[in-house]
Order: structure tokens, then C-alpha cells, then sequence
């Protein structure tokens, strides 16, 4: 149980459904990504070499996606919700539409490591070890850009005017949407997570940072750093925000999810 700031909400966790996916084509179903439609009523999973798609209430499987040849590794939902990707280890990304037809094969050289479609343009991001690419539905190209050191996360500012890019040697860089990199920002340990927030609300954006040298670091898009890091004693490996930015939570190597407040105040033991 946690308390929020103000103390007048309780919240409990409980388990609505569960599904063990058996192997298939294979490949160990290991599940490596999800991702909810923008509606909140299906769920996206990379499970192996394929998507699966729940309902998201009843659990029920919709659809269970093939057209990959090896182990996916990251799902996006575009937030008009009128198509999503898939990407992975056999270097390619599929695009499909909501009604789970595939429309669009493009590749990379190396494993996609992570996706993430712009909330206005809908142009969608693919990042990899040594590139990172952006393809637009309006001119159905792919522009590429090298970069010096492995992506392993990337994220959208809610208009869609800033990537930014966390990286394996600590950088995190930001780039506008044609891929421009405008800033970067310098840390001592691989950035396995990060994420915008996503509160239309808010003055200014905020970029929360889950930092390999347990830490949870929070900078505005100048670059200029909010507060001092908050210690975590384990390393982080998923930081994301809930009920419209107002919290997050942060998930490690201590195999826990713990609450946050957006402004880095933990909630929980």
C-alpha cells in the first residue's frame, strides 16, 4: 500500500489476468517488451518472434502476429492508434495497421533495440547499436543517422519536437525531428531508461533518467538538471509515468516496482 502526497488516496495492486505463452517457432517466449493501444483496450507483447495482442481486460488473445524471423525485442503503439511497429533481433521493423495487417517492412544492420512513434507527427523513431532511423507515413522514407555508441532507449517531448537518445557510454542525446542532435548531456553509466513526461500540464518538460549508476535523475530540454540524483542502490532498467504524469515507477535489479512522485519523492519501502 502507498500514500500519495496529499494522503487522500490509497491504492492496492492485484492481478486482473495472466497468460504462460509456450514456445513457439523454436524460440524461447520470453517476454521482452508491451505496449498499450492509446485507448487502453489491447496490449501489445513481443513474445518471441511474435506480437501478440490481448484484450486488455479479459485477457483474451486477439491476434498472434508472424512475420519476424528471430527474437522481438521492443512494440509501439502510435498514439492516434491507427498503426503500430515491431522490432527485434533479425534487424527489421514491421508496421501494421490496428487491424493487425502488415503494411511496411523496413531494416536496420544491426538488432532494434527500441521504438517510439512522435505524438503529433506519428513519424516513427528505431534506435540500434549504431544507428538510430525515422520514417515518415507521409513520405514512406527512412532517414538514418550513425551513432558513436549503443542506443537503449529513446523518447518523445509531448509536441514531438525533441528525440532524445539514451546511450550505453552515459550520453543521452537530444535531437530534433529531422535527427539533428542540438544537446548532449553527460553521465558515467549506461542509460538503460528514460522518458519525457507525459503531462500536457506541466510549465516545462521534464526528462526522467534511469542511470546504471543507480541513480534516477530528472533535466529540463535546456539541458540543465533538476535537483540533485536520487540514489537508488540497484540498477534501473524501466522508468515510466502513470495517471497523467503525476507519478512513475522505476523497475531494477532489486525486481521490484517501486512509485515515484514525478518530482522523485518514493513512495513505496
Amino acid at each position: 500500500w502507498w500514500r500519495n502526497k496529499l494522503g487522500a488516496a490509497m491504492v492496492k495492486s492485484s492481478v486482473a489476468w495472466t497468460d504462460r505463452v509456450p514456445e513457439r517457432d523454436g524460440i524461447k517466449s520470453v517476454v521482452y517488451d508491451l505496449a498499450f493501444s492509446p485507448d487502453g483496450l489491447q496490449l501489445l507483447a513481443a513474445v518471441g518472434s511474435r506480437v501478440l495482442i490481448y484484450d486488455a481486460n479479459s485477457g483474451d488473445l486477439i491476434h498472434s502476429l508472424k512475420g519476424h524471423k528471430d527474437t522481438l525485442y521492443c512494440v509501439a503503439y502510435a498514439r492516434d492508434g491507427k498503426r503500430f511497429a515491431s522490432g527485434g533481433a533479425d534487424k527489421t521493423i514491421i508496421i501494421w495497421t490496428a487491424k493487425a495487417e502488415g503494411i511496411l517492412k523496413y531494416s536496420h544492420n544491426d538488432s532494434i533495440q527500441s521504438l517510439a512513434y512522435n505524438p503529433i507527427s506519428q513519424s516513427l523513431a528505431s534506435a540500434t547499436a549504431t544507428d538510430f532511423g525515422l520514417w515518415s507515413p507521409e513520405q514512406k522514407s527512412v532517414a538514418k543517422h550513425k551513432v558513436n555508441s549503443r542506443i537503449l532507449c529513446i523518447s518523445w517531448t509531448n509536441d514531438g519536437s525533441c528525440l532524445s537518445l539514451g546511450h550505453f557510454n552515459g550520453q543521452i542525446s537530444l535531437r530534433d525531428k529531422t535527427g539533428t542532435e542540438r544537446l548532449l548531456i553527460e553521465r558515467n553509466a549506461p542509460i538503460w531508461s528514460l522518458e519525457w513526461n507525459p503531462s500536457r500540464d506541466e510549465a516545462h518538460d521534464i526528462l526522467a533518467v534511469a542511470c546504471w549508476d543507480q541513480t534516477l535523475s530528472f533535466y529540463e530540454l535546456s539541458g540543465m538538471q533538476l535537483g540533485r540524483d536520487k540514489k537508488l542502490d540497484f540498477d534501473p532498467c524501466c522508468v515510466r509515468h502513470f495517471s497523467n504524469g503525476e507519478y512513475m515507477t522505476v523497475g531494477g535489479s532489486d525486481h521490484k516496482a517501486s512509485l515515484w512522485t514525478k518530482e522523485g519523492v518514493k513512495l513505496t519501502p
